[in-house]
């Protein structure tokens, strides 16, 4: 069997550092936010879709934003997940989303997004989890009791075909407070296909590698989510630009590497309107930006950072730029090249920047 060709998705201590160093998660969370003040119910419900939760900060801070909108209407989040790592760290997070908010029922599944909106969930286990009691502290404790629970479901293997990491077997997880079970009969699912098809608000950030053609970007992931949408439903698009100073040292690195190749989102969306009949009818689009920053910095010196700072920074760059470990082979991290690191930053504004691109339904 071959050497495993890494990629940088499934670089656990990469996502950690860059996750520990930067504003990017908070900063999306309420950008978004923004946007849940504007939402409406269309249904029973408000109902979200995160298509890659990570690890929680982002649908945990939303659901505050929806429960100060929606204080005493039923929350249903659907949210798919892989890794076991971030289901538990995402969990933790959910013990006071409980507590505050009693009407909500969280979903969390490895299913495809094919999958859930075709309601295909052949193979699929059904598992649910009932908090008793009504404090955070209890429904904190029993959902860190699940870690065996995720551990036994979440199982993954590599694809032999190629270097990605896929589910062993398909989940689905519902969660819900028992005193609540009446009142929500009608949100917690009986059986799979009872999971919700459409959903008023879609959450895609980093779902994506920026070197995959548009085409295939809107066949593996656009279409099947915004299908899922429902009448005046919103789908966000959150991912890296390019347009910043990472361009530039990634350039000075790998010279034959353009990390960002299909990261234009006039040309994306070009590509969705030619494959999408009816686009413009059905949809409306709208394209901003926002920067978020490096923030491990704590100079040693007047002239460079430490050490640690500037591996956090290079680690933060190329998970930005998506560059594979194996891409990074040649690279000896020493403190001569952290040094080097170090004095390009100290002359560039170490501010990152994402694209968000909304698309609301506009028909029935």
């Amino acid at each position: 069997m071959g050497a495993k060709k890494a990629d940088f998705f499934d670089s656990r201590d990469k996502y950690l550092s860059f996750v520990n160093s930067t504003n990017e998660k908070s900063k999306i969370a309420f950008e978004l936010a923004k946007y849940i003040k504007k939402s409406k119910i269309s249904k029973d419900a408000f109902r979200i879709f995160d298509a890659g939760t990570g690890d929680g900060s982002v649908i945990s801070t939303l659901l505050s934003a929806a429960h100060e909108k929606f204080p005493e209407d039923p929350i249903i989040v659907v949210g798919k997940e892989i890794s076991i790592d971030d289901i538990n760290s995402l969990l933790a997070f959910l013990g006071y989303r409980f507590y505050e908010h009693k009407n909500l029922v969280f979903c969390i599944t490895n299913a495809s997004y094919r999958n859930i909106y075709e309601k295909e969930f052949k193979d699929c286990k059904l598992i649910k989890k009932e908090l008793s009691g009504n404090s955070s502290f209890s429904f904190n404790q029993q959902l860190m009791n699940m870690s065996d629970i995720i551990k036994k479901n979440w199982a993954i293997k590599e694809d032999t075909s190629s270097t990605i990491l896929k589910p062993r077997h398909k989940s689905f997880m519902v969660i819900y407070r028992k005193d609540q079970k009446i009142s929500l009969s009608h949100l917690i699912p009986k059986k799979l296909t009872d999971v919700p098809k459409v959903y008023d608000f879609i959450i895609a950030s980093q779902a994506f590698r920026l070197r995959s053609p548009y085409q295939r970007t809107l066949n593996l992931v656009l279409l099947p989510l915004i299908k899922m949408l429902d009448y005046k439903g919103q789908l966000f698009f959150i991912y890296s630009s390019g347009n910043d100073f990472t361009k530039k040292i990634l350039k000075q690195f790998f010279p034959k590497i353009n990390p960002f190749q299909y990261s234009d989102p006039k040309t994306f969306i070009k590509t969705a309107a030619k494959n999408i009949p009816e686009f413009s009818k059905k949809y409306s689009v709208n394209i901003s930006s926002f920067l978020f920053s490096f923030l491990n910095i704590s100079l040693s010196s007047k002239r460079k950072f430490s050490p640690m700072n500037s591996l956090g920074l290079w680690n933060a760059i190329t998970y930005v730029g998506q560059i594979s470990e194996n891409e990074q082979n040649n690279i000896s991290i020493n403190v001569k090249f952290l040094d080097k690191i170090s004095i390009s930053a100290k002359k560039l504004s170490l501010n990152f920047k994402d694209h968000l691109l909304r698309f609301e339904k506009k028909t029935k």
